[in-house]
């Protein structure tokens, strides 16, 4: 339902879906983003979590959807917002997709068309990763051209590495799949030789990673330079590019208000993100004998391993 001329905007409800956890830094972020933008409107907003980044196995995640959906069902919200890509599989494409019920999504990653989006009444912002800029700006950096990525033997990661080679056109000489950090190590030392810089996924899905002895094997075994889209490894690499989670958020509160003022989601094109946030890891650069740039230090985020334990 469609706010008309005679509504007043405090009536608008706003459903909110997040596929993770409250307390997850992503999903924290992209709440906080719609929380900036709805609650000064007036807008009822109700949020419900489906936790399937501690539960991943699919029949808790479908158990997940249909919770969310008999909410929904109770709520009745004008518009629903679904952040990442559980919430829009599971729960959105089969029940949603179609329905009366408009629906702003953000948060997947990047290819919509898996899931029959956009709608009639589904728009929003598909999420690309920064790995483009980051290969970019690690090659000023680097002795040559050859790029590394080691990542998780993970559906995940592997989705990942694809990605970033099929969508944001990153051509690799070596990546190396792997599952237990004595695997991690090895892999690390030999990309050490083979590669000009490296991109590292997540640890996640790495048996036995100990931070602290990471750390110090890193700190001992880097040669070259090394970045990650990935928060998690931003103690680990020389250099990270970040998407924010805020600036999806955002946009799918402000569309969500678009639509509360009669705008069809289908007259809204799909977006993608484009706000960045960069860190610099200064303990590897002293060891790599890399010296920034003072304005590209004023634009980015510095730390030390000892100011972040």
């Amino acid at each position: 339902m469609s706010l008309c001329a005679q509504t007043k905007p405090e009536a608008a409800r706003v459903m909110f879906i997040d596929s993770y956890h409250q307390g997850y830094e992503w999903s924290a972020g992209e709440l906080e983003g719609a929380r900036s933008i709805l609650e000064p409107a007036g807008v009822v907003m109700q949020v419900f979590s489906m936790d399937t980044k501690r539960h991943p196995d699919e029949s808790y995640i479908k158990k997940a959807a249909l919770r969310a959906k008999a909410e929904i069902e109770r709520f009745k919200p004008d518009v629903i917002i679904a952040c990442d890509d559980n919430a829009n599989k599971y729960l959105i494409s089969p029940y949603f997709k179609g329905s009366s019920i408009p629906v702003v999504f953000c948060g997947i990653n990047w290819d919509a068309s898996v899931y029959g989006y956009p709608a009639k009444n589904i728009t929003g912002m598909v999420e690309i990763s920064m790995i483009a800029e980051l290969v970019k700006e690690l090659k000023r950096y680097a002795r040559g051209q050859k790029v590394g990525i080691i990542a998780g033997n993970v559906i995940s990661d592997r989705k990942n590495v694809h990605n970033f080679e099929k969508k944001a056109h990153i051509q690799y000489t070596r990546r190396i799949f792997v599952s237990t950090t004595e695997q991690w190590k090895k892999a690390y030392l030999k990309l050490q030789q083979e590669v000009d810089l490296l991109i590292i996924e997540n640890s996640m899905s790495i048996t036995g990673w100990e931070p602290e002895k990471m750390h110090e094997f890193i700190m001992q075994n880097t040669r070259i330079p090394t970045g990650s889209v990935q928060p998690i490894m931003l103690p680990y690499v020389l250099m990270g590019f970040l998407q924010l989670p805020e600036e999806q958020g955002q946009y799918a509160a402000k569309t969500a208000l678009r639509i509360l003022a009669g705008e069809s989601p289908q007259s809204i094109p799909l977006v993608t993100n484009h706000q960045v946030t960069v860190s610099v890891n200064l303990d590897l650069a002293d060891k790599l004998g890399i010296v920034f740039e003072l304005e590209f230090l004023r634009n980015a985020q510095s730390f030390r391993w000892n100011t972040i334990r």
